[in-house]
């Protein structure tokens, strides 16, 4: 079966998959916080980096 490479995301498509995102880096950060294993400091900043792009991304999309 071949996949539709004609598909346009849409705003809530955008979004769904934004959630999902910052639902797995924050899962990573939990554990990291947690002290459960030894993760540089430049690690735990780029994830929380990244949490923050997407969290600005979530909120440019129209509701």
């Amino acid at each position: 079966m071949h996949a539709n490479v004609n598909v346009i995301p849409t705003p809530l498509f955008q979004r769904y998959e934004l959630m999902v995102e910052l639902g797995r880096l924050e899962m990573v950060l939990d554990t990291v916080r947690s002290g459960a294993t030894a993760v540089q400091a430049d690690t735990v900043n780029a994830l929380e980096s990244r949490y923050a792009r997407i969290q600005e991304a979530l909120s440019r999309l129209p509701a």
